[in-house]
C-alpha cells in the first residue's frame, strides 16, 4: 500500500530568541537586546488579498528559510499596507539582514521605527533601533574583516 501524506491545518513554530546585547539603541543601552520578530507558521488564507494574507505567507516563507519567497510576499504585503504598517516593514527587514542586505534592512527598520514612534508604541519604537543598530555593528564588522 503506497503511503498517503494527509496535509494538516498549521504546524506552530515559535521563535522567540533574544540575541545578544551588542544591538543597543543608545550608548546608555549598551547590555539591552532586542527580540527578534516572532515566526509562528499559520495556514494560509484561500485568496491572497490583503496585506495581512501576504504577511501571512511572508512569514511561513520565512520559517522555512525561504528568504527569497518571503521578501516577494512581504514586499506585497508592504505595497497593499502603503508602507504604513511597520510590523511589517520589520519583518521584511529582518529577512533582508538574513540575507546581509544590510542597507535594505536598516531602511526598513528605520521606517518601522518612525511609524513605531508616530503611533506611540515605545517598546516596538525602541526594539526596532536595538534591531537596526545590531545589524549596523554586524555590516561594520564585516566592512573591517574584508
Amino acid at each position: 500500500m503506497p503511503l498517503r501524506l494527509v496535509p494538516t491545518l498549521c504546524l506552530v513554530i515559535v521563535f522567540n530568541s533574544v540575541l545578544p546585547g551588542i544591538a543597543t539603541a543608545t550608548p546608555a543601552e549598551q547590555h539591552r537586546s532586542f527580540k527578534r520578530p516572532i515566526t509562528v507558521r499559520q495556514p494560509l488564507p484561500d485568496t491572497l488579498q490583503t496585506a495581512q494574507d501576504w504577511q501571512t505567507v511572508g512569514m511561513n516563507a520565512l520559517i522555512v528559510e525561504d528568504y527569497i519567497n518571503s521578501l516577494q510576499a512581504f514586499n506585497k504585503a508592504v505595497d497593499l499596507s502603503a508602507g504604513q504598517n511597520p510590523q511589517i516593514l520589520e519583518q521584511r527587514g529582518w529577512v533582508h539582514y538574513l540575507q546581509e542586505q544590510y542597507e535594505r534592512a536598516i531602511s526598513d527598520l528605520n521606517q518601522a521605527a518612525a511609524l513605531y514612534q508616530a503611533q506611540s508604541q515605545a517598546a516596538n519604537y525602541r526594539n526596532v533601533r536595538r534591531m537596526r543598530l545590531f545589524i549596523e555593528t554586524q555590516a561594520d564588522e564585516l566592512n573591517l574583516s574584508s
